[in-house]
C-alpha cells in the first residue's frame, strides 16, 4: 500500500474518530430534524474550544498536502471537515442545532493551523531518504 493511501486511511479514521466522540458531548436528548441555532454568541467559551480542537487538523491537513501548490488552503479544507461533520450531527440534536459561528470558529482554527504547519513543517526528500523538521517559509 503506498504512502499517500496509509496517509489518507489515517487521516480518514482519526476525523471520523474524533467527530463521533465529539458530536456526543452537546446533544444529550433525542435526534430528529434539523436545526439552525442562531442564538449562541460569537465570543462564547465554546468557540474556543471549536477553535482548538480544529488547529491540529488544520496543521495535519497542511502536512499530508505539502506536495501541492496551495497546502495551506488543501490543508484548511482538510482540517475543517470534522467541525462541519460535528455541526451537520448538532444539526439533528433537539436540544442544540447547526451553528454557523462555530463553523466559523473550526474554520479559523484550521486555517491558524494550516498556516503553522507550513509555515514550522519542512519535508524534503533526496537520495539518502526523508527528512522532517523546522523551516522558516512561507508558501501559498
Amino acid at each position: 500500500m503506498s504512502t499517500y493511501w496509509r496517509q489518507g486511511i489515517t487521516l480518514a479514521l482519526i476525523m471520523a474518530t474524533s467527530t463521533a466522540v465529539w458530536a456526543g458531548v452537546d446533544c444529550n436528548s433525542s435526534r430528529g430534524g434539523f436545526r439552525v441555532q442562531t442564538s449562541d454568541d460569537w465570543f462564547g467559551t465554546d468557540k474556543l474550544e471549536h477553535f482548538a480542537v480544529s488547529v491540529p487538523f488544520g496543521a495535519l491537513g497542511a502536512y499530508l498536502t505539502r506536495d501541492t501548490e496551495h497546502p495551506v488552503f488543501y490543508g484548511t479544507l482538510v482540517g475543517s471537515v470534522p467541525g462541519f461533520l460535528k455541526e451537520v450531527l448538532d444539526g439533528t440534536c433537539r436540544s442544540s442545532g447547526f451553528s454557523y459561528k462555530d463553523l466559523t470558529a473550526d474554520v479559523v482554527g484550521a486555517l491558524t493551523g494550516a498556516l503553522l504547519g507550513n509555515w514550522a513543517i519542512s519535508y524534503n526528500r533526496d537520495a539518502r531518504g526523508k527528512t522532517v523538521g523546522i523551516a522558516y517559509h512561507t508558501r501559498f
